[in-house]
């Protein structure tokens, strides 16, 4: 390696560590765009990495302006450039950017076997960086296909990442950080997916407390805006999501990022009984993540969406143009992988058609939804209770009250299941009061 390229190249990692992504992003592409694609591939490779990991919250699968990352292109050039160097560690690396550009641009399915790859080349391989940087991801991703074979593999990477252990390159003891601070987090998330709250929320803050790099914090913030949410902490989760916002405000380039922060801004305000103040942010939400084309993202904000075009106090309430946006999902899904926004979207689904009197579809859909959920187990972002209670609110409609009683005595149980991991005793008062789901199964009868 030439010196004036590895010295250029520290440069670029400084500009990495103090969180200046167009710097790395501009110094990367001049480089990749005057290297001779016959020389030097490992440091081709080095770099293609760097400017992914600065860049992802700009990705496009394909070419759309100068503005943006062609994440799909990158990585076919970091393959080209693995078969030249011949290193297995490399081969590795390439897997494990694939499997993490798959799970936003083509499936959940796709990114999970990739990912699954990575970690096996780089054990066989010997890359302790690329193992730990791949394994934190499988899990992560997992937990949306299992949540228990999810949360295994992420205390895997927890326990590894405490190992002493050499790196390949310089740049992987900086990048390590950071891996190891998004683990905590996930860690986190999983928790709160498990219905753990009080785990997950000491998990999630002592992430975002060591986080530096803003797209880490900004989706980081998210998750705990969705925990502070589902707590009934509305006062706290605005204050936290719009912190978030306003760290990548300034950039006026539409992100994933950015358009969920929006999103689950949207949906805090339906939760707190608010559905005019959350047609704004939804609106903006959807129109950034349907830019970013973000596979994972366009399901979860098309259902905020149709949520809000049920609510009966909002004054745009239109029940057919929510019925498209979730049989659009549920179509989406099947593709894709996410299976939480699917079996979402058919719960939300037979709650509409129970508003148009439907009782025939809205049962169909019901039975669908808990269906999915049983074969399933529990999903990120989705709340079985809530899949229960629609469940039971169908059945009641079709007068079918025994049948009925079960689903809503499993939504109770698995409200309460959540209440007991809160330990503050007003905190837990607040989600049984405030929440408006559970407000509604205690009511139910």
């Amino acid at each position: 390696m030439k010196a004036e390229v590895a010295g250029d190249f520290a440069t670029a990692l400084s500009s990495f560590r103090r969180g200046d992504y167009e710097g790395v992003i501009r110094w990367s592409t001049d480089y990749l765009g005057a290297s001779d694609s016959g020389q030097d591939a490992a440091m081709e490779l080095r770099v293609i990495r760097l400017l992914l990991s600065a860049s992802e919250m700009w990705w496009r699968d394909a070419v759309v302006s100068d503005r943006y990352v062609p994440v799909r292109q990158l990585i076919e050039r970091a393959d080209e450039a693995a078969a030249r160097t011949g290193d297995p560690a490399d081969l590795a690396v390439v897997h494990y950017l694939r499997g993490t550009a798959q799970v936003t641009a083509e499936s959940l399915t796709q990114s999970v076997a990739t990912l699954d790859a990575a970690v096996e080349l780089a054990r066989r391989a010997g890359d302790r960086f690329t193992e730990l940087a791949a394994l934190a991801r499988l899990g992560h991703h997992t937990v949306g296909r299992n949540l228990a074979r999810g949360l295994k593999l992420l205390h895997e990477a927890h326990a590894l990442a405490k190992l002493p252990g050499s790196f390949r390159h310089p740049e992987d003891i900086m990048l390590s950080e950071g891996i190891r601070t998004r683990l905590v987090g996930y860690i986190g998330v999983a928790e709160f997916d498990k219905g753990s709250f009080g785990a997950a929320e000491l998990h999630l803050r002592e992430s975002l407390d060591k986080l530096v790099a803003v797209d880490a914090r900004a989706m980081m913030s998210n998750y705990l805006g969705q925990l502070l949410t589902a707590e009934g902490r509305f006062e706290e989760a605005e204050e936290v999501l719009r912190a978030a916002l306003a760290l990548l405000g300034p950039d006026s380039r539409e992100s994933g990022h950015q358009g969920y922060n929006f999103a689950q801004l949207g949906k805090l305000y339906l939760e707190a009984g608010r559905p005019a103040d959350a047609e704004g942010p939804l609106v903006e939400g959807w129109r950034q993540v349907r830019a970013s084309g973000n596979v994972s993202l366009l399901p979860l904000v098309r259902n905020f969406l149709a949520e809000l075009l049920m609510d009966e106090e909002f004054p745009g309430r239109d029940l057919s143009r929510a019925a498209a946006l979730l049989d659009e999902t549920v179509a989406e899904c099947t593709r894709t992988g996410f299976q939480r926004s699917e079996i979402a979207a058919l719960a939300l689904g037979a709650r509409v058609a129970a508003a148009r009197d439907d009782v025939p579809t809205a049962l169909g859909l019901s039975e669908r939804a808990v269906r999915r959920l049983e074969v399933s187990g529990t999903m990120p972002a989705l709340r079985k209770e809530e899949v229960y209670l629609a469940r039971h609110d169908v059945l009641v409609a079709a007068g079918e009250m025994s049948e009925a009683r079960r689903w809503l005595e499993l939504a109770r149980n698995e409200v309460d299941r959540k209440a007991s991991s809160i330990a503050d005793l007003r905190r837990r008062k607040v989600f049984f009061e405030r929440v408006r789901l559970n407000r509604a199964i205690r009511r139910a009868h």
